[in-house]
């Protein structure tokens, strides 16, 4: 396999980056934060051990970094480059300030029972902007297969859009959206898992599922709750509380 014809990858060096922190780790190798020692500009760096991989992560990892290069927007995390350097491949990323499993953990500390204002409007405007995402990658044909609250990247900037989606090594790009066919089976976090993704035949609406329980768990909700219809609970908690905000949301996937 060629990797450096693949990634399209300009040679960088990895010793023009400073060691700051690790961000996360897990079978494809790790994520780093660093700093650049030209400009003190602060990124994400992610190494791949290319001889540690399976061949099934290799092509996880490679895919990861196409789709990156053709998403380039305000939705998705912002790819700089990537490069090949002592078997190892680097991915070059913006580093935003953490995540939504740091958030739904703050707000189970934060907040009771009963969902206040503060707290509803919190969660409604980060889930909207977290469907919006969804909604860019499947306009331009691409499912994640693996959206759970640790791939939602929060961070604030001057736009006031402060999610982003990360972690594209399961994604997949499809001509027909709503095709179900010759998938790989078993893809995604078990518990954000829909479940027809355990066979070879589903499509978009997988990402749906996910995105249908990480809105639950962001508004407090059970997710057992969800799965068995039981409404009671959630009805107790919401109450009456209602945004009033006008805005497109994605429904096409819940038809």
């Amino acid at each position: 396999m060629d990797w450096r014809k693949k990634t399209n990858c300009e040679r960088n060096g990895r010793e023009m980056y400073e060691m700051i922190e690790e961000l996360g780790s897990g079978s494809f190798g790790r994520v780093d934060g660093v700093k650049a020692k030209l400009n003190g500009n602060i990124y994400a760096l992610k190494t791949c051990q290319l001889n540690s991989l399976t061949e099934k992560l290799k092509i996880n990892v490679l895919n990861e970094t196409q789709n990156l290069i053709k998403l380039r927007s305000k939705y998705v995390i912002q790819y700089y480059y990537s490069w090949i350097e002592s078997n190892c491949l680097y991915i070059l990323m913006e580093c935003l300030a953490g995540n939504l499993t740091q958030v739904l953990e703050t707000k189970r500390k934060l907040f009771g029972e009963i969902i206040t204002d503060f707290e509803f409007y919190i969660s409604y405007e980060i889930f909207k902007q977290l469907v919006e995402s969804v909604e860019y990658l499947h306009k331009n044909h691409i499912n994640h297969r693996d959206l759970k609250p640790d791939n939602v990247l929060i961070d604030n900037n001057d736009d006031n859009r402060y999610i982003k989606l990360c972690d594209f090594g399961l994604s997949k790009e499809v001509h027909v959206l709503s095709d179900g066919y010759n998938q790989t089976k078993d893809v995604g976090d078990i518990q954000y898992q829909a479940p027809e993704a355990i066979t070879t035949e589903y499509n978009h609406l997988i990402d749906v599922y996910s995105l249908a329980l990480i809105g639950a768990q962001l508004f407090g909700f059970n997710t057992r709750d969800i799965a068995n219809g039981n409404t009671q609970r959630m009805d107790r908690r919401i109450g009456d509380k209602d945004p009033n905000v006008k805005s497109n949301f994605y429904t096409n996937g819940f038809n």
